[in-house]
């Protein structure tokens, strides 16, 4: 198959860029080809539309019906236990360590690129 992961309602995304960068949404409607209505009322990101660029879809996906609640989201979330399933996928453990490496100061950053040479 050419792709794995459809764009779909109840998708787990992860949002890479934008004001909310860093933090997990839900698909809750398509507004159209390039745009989503997403919901993270457990990440702290208000239901708002966001470019289909911006996010980075996982394989995790919850069972919603189109356009439904806030809390609807929140305790399909909770039942699923979505927070913890994520936090052990590759695409949070990347955004991890990058959040690591730009929290090293100057000297940090020197002995990891002298630990990387020997």
């Amino acid at each position: 198959m050419l792709y794995q992961r459809y764009i779909e309602i109840g998708r787990v995304c992860y949002i890479r860029l934008g004001e909310h960068a860093g933090k997990t949404c839900v698909v809750v409607d398509m507004v159209d080809q390039k745009h989503l209505l997403v919901d993270g009322p457990m990440s702290g990101v208000p239901r708002s539309t966001i470019r289909l660029n911006q996010v980075a879809i996982t394989d995790l996906k919850i069972a919603i019906p189109r356009g439904c609640k806030t809390n609807k989201v929140r305790v399909e979330l909770t039942k699923a236990d979505i927070s913890t399933k994520f936090a052990k996928t590759s695409l949070s453990k990347k955004a991890e360590a990058k959040k690591d490496k730009a929290g090293l100061g100057d000297f940090e950053r020197f002995k990891l690129r002298v630990a990387k040479t020997t």
